[in-house]
């Protein structure tokens, strides 16, 4: 695509603003200390307020996704099919219900209920076909078994499903065995099972997951047309290749479709939890997998601000309508979102499932690749600063409210800005003044209190990384065998690592990505490897699983 002056300064101003403020920290604590002092302690105040207001939301998405592991999803579906007779149960299920917890999760979903017309509008869950799109290249044979057989032992019905192996040409050997082999196996499981290679080379294309979906979906309209399947009754789950389905995700899914308000213009985003190889990866590796899957956690329970990323669904018509997935980004997942905002002119959103999908830790063959695809893998993610100039540039000119505009960019602009200079602030730059200050800054009492509001600010974090620790240990699978009680004391002992994470594999990759785009340096995609040592056999089954109690050891 052709880039105006006006795009390439919104690429420009991200990593601009950070590095004023990298550079300008250095500069001023020599020429001004005072004046960066005064900064740094309010924005060290900021995020002593956001901790706790992040770990309130931590605790909400929690509570509710463990509350709603407990619901018999079909059994809603059943209901559902009578509006009135499923409102009619919710009442009795909120006077009869022992928890407080659940009733009230119960009353605020009546009260949703209540405000949706459901005429004119599907309502029987068995009229609604899943489309499962898992794009591949170079993975292993095990990692796409593991992910394949968890859609095929979710106990939805599998003439309502639909998958599609979406391969590469330029991996066509290892593809087509791979290929060969899934069909042998699970041939048989869906309505169909249907491997779809995408050619390679075609202009205007990027060598990227979003390429090979959208010509993936677009091979496969003409098939549902002429089986009589209609897209307004189509429910489309794109994938990542190590996805594993919890078992209620298709019932859930189907659920949040026909009780949403608005079921065309919403996306669908599950919880992503790296849990298919977490026991086998490194403390490092574990520790971003956990803070991705926390923050995943966090936006789930405000979704006013969340928007797609990695495994999610959308319905086909929405995906029809805003013409696929985007053939020529990195970050398809999230700018296909704001590629539906900007088409619904701002009549769009996304619906939090509070339910889970596992997906690979990051684990190579050895520590130090690990630790390089770590760094490659959240460069990639960071390059969803990408979507800031594309959306700037697409709100011009559409009739969407200013106030909704504004809202948005500036959300994403301080969502890139504070995720590269964040970590660096807190732990490096707020102790500049002091060096660099001289003397006289020295004995003002600033520089008495800048000390003591980072020692208040570990406090706070020590406090949270314990609340942290607790979850996370529920989350996770079963120690496997072959590990021992150590390695459940590793996973709480891996948090001391935390300033090293949040710095080297949070803020410094984002500054790259900020900086690449910056001087147009476009980065290409760049595939995580996946490595296993063990299989968990349903790592998404959080709490679900009969055989999961929460204790590791």
């Amino acid at each position: 695509m052709k880039k105006t002056r006006l795009y390439r300064f919104f690429e420009i101003l991200p990593g601009a603003l950070t590095w004023f403020t990298l550079a300008g920290s250095v500069i001023f604590s020599w020429l001004l200390p005072v004046w960066v002092a005064i900064y740094i302690l309010l924005f060290d105040l900021y995020w002593v307020l956001k901790a706790v207001n992040t770990s309130m939301h931590l605790l909400s998405g929690f509570g509710k996704l463990k509350l709603h592991a407990t619901y018999d999803w079909r059994s809603r579906l059943d209901l559902l099919r009578d509006p009135q007779e499923y409102k009619k149960w919710l009442r009795q299920e909120i006077v009869s219900s022992p928890g407080r917890r659940k009733r009230l999760d119960l009353k605020g979903e009546l009260i949703r209920l209540d405000s949706i017309d459901f005429r004119d509008r599907p309502n029987d869950w068995r009229e609604i076909y899943h489309l499962v799109i898992l794009p591949t290249y170079k993975e292993t044979l095990q990692v796409l078994r593991h992910s394949v057989s968890s859609v095929a032992d979710s106990g939805y019905p599998k003439d309502r499903i639909i998958f599609v192996l979406a391969t590469e040409e330029r991996d066509r050997e290892n593809a087509g065995r791979n290929a060969e082999a899934l069909e042998r196996a699970y041939g048989g499981e869906f309505l169909r099972f249907l491997h779809i290679m995408h050619p390679d080379g075609i202009p205007g294309e990027l060598a990227a997951k979003g390429a090979n979906m959208t010509y993936a979906a677009r091979k496969i309209l003409p098939m549902l047309s002429e089986m009589g399947i209609a897209e307004d009754h189509v429910l489309v789950s794109a994938f990542d290749s190590d996805t594993v389905v919890s078992k209620n995700y298709f019932d859930y899914l189907t659920y949040a479709f026909l009780t949403a308000e608005k079921p065309y213009r919403s996306s669908y985003q599950p919880m992503p939890v790296y849990n298919n190889n977490i026991w086998d990866a490194p403390a490092i590796s574990r520790v971003v997998a956990v803070a991705d899957s926390f923050w995943q956690m966090v936006d789930a329970s405000r979704p006013d601000r969340l928007i797609t990323f990695s495994s999610h669904a959308m319905t086909l018509r929405a995906l029809i309508e805003a013409d696929f997935w985007p053939v020529d980004a990195i970050s398809d997942d999230s700018q296909i979102f704001f590629r539906c905002w900007l088409h619904y002119n701002g009549d769009y959103r996304t619906i939090p499932l509070f339910t889970n999908v596992s997906l690979d830790a990051m684990l190579d063959e050895t520590y130090w690749r690990t630790l390089i695809g770590q760094y490659k893998q959240k460069r990639r993610w960071t390059w969803g600063v990408e979507n800031f100039p594309y959306l700037v540039t697409g709100c011009i000119g559409r009739p969407i409210p200013f106030w909704k505009k504004a809202l948005y960019i500036q959300r994403m602009l301080e969502s890139f800005y504070f995720r590269a200079t964040a970590s660096i602030t807190i732990a490096i730059l707020g102790w500049l003044p002091l060096l660099l200050g001289g003397e006289h800054f020295g004995g003002q009492v600033l520089a008495f209190n800048l000390p003591l509001l980072t020692r208040v600010i570990m406090q706070v974090a020590t406090a949270f990384l314990v609340f942290s620790v607790y979850i996370n240990m529920i989350i996770i699978p079963r120690r496997p065998p072959k590990y021992s009680r150590w390695r459940t004391a590793s996973m709480i002992a891996q948090w001391v690592f935390v300033p090293i994470v949040s710095t080297v594999f949070g803020s410094v990759p984002a500054i790259d990505s900020q900086t690449r785009l910056m001087f147009g340096r476009y980065m290409g995609f760049w595939v995580t490897p996946k490595a296993r040592k063990s299989l968990i056999r349903n790592p998404a089954a959080v709490f679900s699983s009969p055989n999961h109690d929460g204790r590791n050891a």
